[in-house]
This record gives structure tokens, sequence and C-alpha cells, in this order.
């Protein structure tokens, strides 16, 4: 099956957005394949050759938005001064705001092996350690200044496509800044 293929990148599309439908209905545990067929108007057959269960189905769907995610937060930290930090902000904002309902339905999904939401934080917790891990001498002050901007960020996605935050971006921004500047006088990066 040639991925580039038209049928197969629509008939692809059609399920995933049939699971995200059904999400919206159901939790993740009570969807059946079935349901997804008579959602997506396909035969089992159909299914079978691009998923080969509801599970690898939703496990797509998480990763290929992780990985979405993640360029996004790499450029964020990786910005060099051009942009302004509300600019890189933005970009990120942006990208939750034109797969909202996505984001939202894979969140509900949590098994052993698909945990969005928990990827996404402990990317973002991850992240933030690397980036200031050779200014801080006190490991566990910077493991949990880490936890708290990754609970700040999430807590911050979710309200905001729960809310459907559109345009108060800024305003948004600079509530955030205010909390964690307070987090940085608190444990000021350069501890000694």
């Amino acid at each position: 099956m040639n991925p580039n293929d038209l049928r197969v990148i629509k008939t692809r599309r059609n399920i995933e957005e049939s699971l995200i439908h059904l999400l919206g209905r159901k939790s993740f545990e009570q969807i059946t394949v079935q349901d997804i067929l008579e959602e997506a108007l396909i035969n089992r057959s159909t299914f079978y050759k691009h998923y080969s269960d509801k599970y690898d189905l939703a496990q797509r769907l998480c990763t290929t938005s992780f990985d979405e995610f993640k360029s996004a937060v790499d450029e964020r930290f990786h910005y060099d001064g051009t942009v302004t930090a509300l600019q890189a902000v933005e970009h990120l904002y942006l990208l939750f705001d034109t797969k909202r309902e996505l984001l939202l339905r894979l969140f509900s999904i949590q098994s052993e092996n698909i945990h969005l939401y928990d990827d996404m934080f402990s990317y973002l917790k991850d992240r933030f350690f690397g980036q200031y891990e050779s200014k801080w001498t006190e490991r566990s002050q910077l493991d949990y200044l880490s936890t708290l901007y990754a609970s700040l960020v999430m807590t911050s996605i979710k309200w905001y496509l729960e809310n459907k935050g559109g345009k108060q971006v800024q305003s948004f921004f600079a509530i955030f800044q205010k909390c964690f500047s307070e987090l940085q006088e608190a444990f000021p990066l350069d501890a000694t």
C-alpha cells in the first residue's frame, strides 16, 4: 500500500476523524472497532489494512500530535532573540488552536501505552530541566521548578483548549509570565 496514494490518505483521515468524533460521545474504553467502522462507513478489512486495532490508531494519532508538540516546544526553547517570547508562545498556541478538538479528545485517552497529556507534561519538564541543568547546583530544586513549569504550561494549555482561548493569548501569557517570574524569584536560576 502506497502511503502517498490519495485514496490511502483519505481513508486514514476518515478513520482518524471517526475515532475523534466517537471520543466526543464515548470513552476510549467503550469504543469498539465496529463503532469506528460504522462511523467511517468502511468495512473491517479496510480498517485492518491501515491499523492493527483501535490502540494502534490512537497511538499513531498521539504520536503525530506529540511530534508536532515537541517540535513547537523545541522551537520555543531555541528562540534566538529574533522573536519575542510572546511570539514563540503564540506560535505554540496557534498550533493548539488548530487542533483543539483532536488534542482534547486524545487527552481523554489514558491507557497503559497511550497518555498524550502525561507525555507532553514529561517532555516539558525534561526540556526545562535540561535547559537549566548546567546553571543549577541543587538538582532537587531544579526538579521541583521543572515540575511546576510543566504543570503551569500544561494546565494553561488545557484551559486554553477547553475554553477556546483564541485571541486572549497575550493576556494569558502576561499572567503566565508573572506566575513564572515569581517562581524564578523564589528559585533564582543562578542558584549556587
